[in-house]
């Protein structure tokens, strides 16, 4: 009997599985139903041949290929305005910021 981990997302206790990578069956999504189309993958793509560079959103982190990165939009929740490579912490922010 496998014990039981516990979701990174919901932190309930899920039965480990091929392929969970930290989450339970509920919350494991792929790219494309996570809403992270071929556009953003393009974009993620394109996105790692600029690094390392400085975080999109001005925090002043250094981002390489080696540290936690994102392809942020540009304006948050507009993917035609484009993508930043920005760190996880800004672009968290980044969403729950309202424009004026």
């Amino acid at each position: 009997m496998s014990v039981l981990q516990v979701c990174t997302r919901c932190h309930r206790g899920y039965r480990p599985y091929r392929g969970s990578r930290g989450r339970c069956r509920a919350c494991r999504q792929t790219n494309t139903q996570a809403g992270w189309g071929w556009q953003h993958q393009q974009a993620r793509a394109s996105l790692a041949l600029s690094l390392p560079a400085w975080c999109g959103y001005g925090c002043g982190t250094w981002l390489t290929s080696a540290s936690p990165w994102v392809a942020a939009h540009v304006i948050d929740g507009d993917p035609t305005a484009g993508y930043v490579v920005a760190c996880r912490s800004c672009n968290e922010r980044a969403k729950t910021r309202r424009s004026a």
